[in-house]
C-alpha cells in the first residue's frame, strides 16, 4: 500500500499505527538501490514528499533548521562549509536532487557523508510521534550501532537543528570525489565556546568523533605541536576495516592526514584561536 500524507500530522498517524511495516519514502535512493540488491520492496511505503514544508530549510534564532526533506543539492548552498561540501560530494546532481538529509540519517551507513558534517557541528536530531511528541536526541547518541539509531520504528525524523556560528571543514577521500562511497571523510568544527569537534565516516561502525583527539585541540589550542599530536591520536580511537575499497591501515593513516589537514586549515582561518565566529 502507498500513503501519501499531505501534512505531518497525517503521516505521523500513518508511522504510529502502522510502525516498521510502513517504510518513510522520501528522495528514495537508498530504497531503489535496496530493490535492485534483493529484488523486492516493502510492502508499505510512506511517502512524506507531500507533507507540507518537507524541504524547507531556515535560519532561525541562531540555528539552521533543517527539515526532514531537505535535499543535498539544497544543502549544498547552504553557508555552511562542511555541510555544504559533504552535500556536494553524494552522488551525482540527480541523487543529490532527490535524496535527503533524513534519508541519510534514517540509513545510518557509517560513510554517510551528511551525518559526519552534522557530527562536526554537534547536530541535534528531531525524532517525533503522533502522540507521544517530540524528543531530541544529541547525533552523538543517535547512531547506536552499525546501521542502527534511536529512532523507534513509530517516529519520524522531522527536523535537523544545529548552531549556526560553527566555524567548519571538509574532506573526503574517495576514488572520484563523488558518485562513490568514502574511503575516508572527515569533518571539524570549531564553535566560538572553544568546543572542538573531529568527525569521521567509513572508519568504525558508525558515523565516529575522535574524542581524545578533540580535547587536545581543546586543552592545547591550534598550535602546530598541538595539531601534530591530535592527528596521531586521531589514528588510534578510529577502527577501520579492510575491504575491496581500501585496507584498514590506509584507512587509519588517512585519518591522521584529514586532521592534521583540516586543523591547519582552520588554524590558518582563525590565527592559532580554538574558538572562532563561522565564516
Amino acid at each position: 500500500m502507498f500513503f501519501q500524507p499531505k501534512t505531518i500530522d497525517e503521516a505521523l498517524a500513518v508511522r504510529a499505527k502502522m510502525g516498521a511495516d510502513a517504510t518513510p519514502l522520501g528522495g528514495g535512493t537508498d530504497i531503489v538501490v535496496a530493490l535492485n540488491r534483493v529484488g523486492s520492496g516493502a510492502k508499505n511505503y510512506l511517502d512524506l514528499t507531500h507533507v507540507v514544508g518537507y524541504p524547507d530549510v531556515q535560519r532561525e534564532n541562531g540555528e539552521w533548521v533543517l527539515s526532514a526533506g531537505a535535499t543535498f543539492t539544497r544543502l549544498g548552498k547552504l553557508p555552511v562549509r562542511a555541510l555544504a561540501e559533504a552535500s556536494m560530494t553524494v552522488g551525482g546532481a540527480a541523487i543529490r536532487n532527490c535524496g535527503t538529509i533524513a534519508g541519510n540519517l534514517g540509513t545510518a551507513s557509517p560513510a554517510g557523508d551528511g551525518c559526519v558534517a552534522l557530527m562536526a557541528m554537534d547536530a541535534r536530531i528531531a525524532l517525533r510521534h503522533a502522540t507521544r511528541g517530540e524528543r531530541i536526541i544529541p547525533i552523538a547518541e543517535y547512531f547506536t550501532g552499525f546501521r542502527k539509531t534511536a529512532l523507534l520504528a513509530d517516529e519520524l525524523i522531522t527536523q535537523v537543528r544545529f548552531d549556526a556560528d560553527w566555524r567548519t571543514a571538509w574532506y573526503k577521500v574517495g576514488k572520484r570525489g563523488s558518485i562513490n562511497i568514502s574511503l575516508v571523510c572527515c569533518a571539524v568544527g570549531l564553535s566560538p565556546r572553544g568546543d572542538v569537534r573531529i568527525a569521521f565516516g567509513c572508519v568504525a561502525p558508525i558515523v565516529m568523533r575522535a574524542r581524545k583527539a578533540e580535547a587536545i585541540v581543546e586543552k592545547h589550542g591550534l598550535s602546530p605541536v598541538a595539531i601534530d599530536e591530535a592527528a596521531e591520536v586521531a589514528m588510534t580511537e578510529v577502527a577501520p576495516i579492510d575491504d575491496h575499497r581500501a585496507s584498514a591501515a590506509y584507512r587509519r593513516a588517512m585519518c591522521g592526514v584529514l586532521t592534521r589537514r583540516l586543523l591547519n586549515q582552520l588554524q590558518k582561518e582563525t590565527g592559532g584561536r580554538a574558538s572562532a565566529p563561522a565564516a
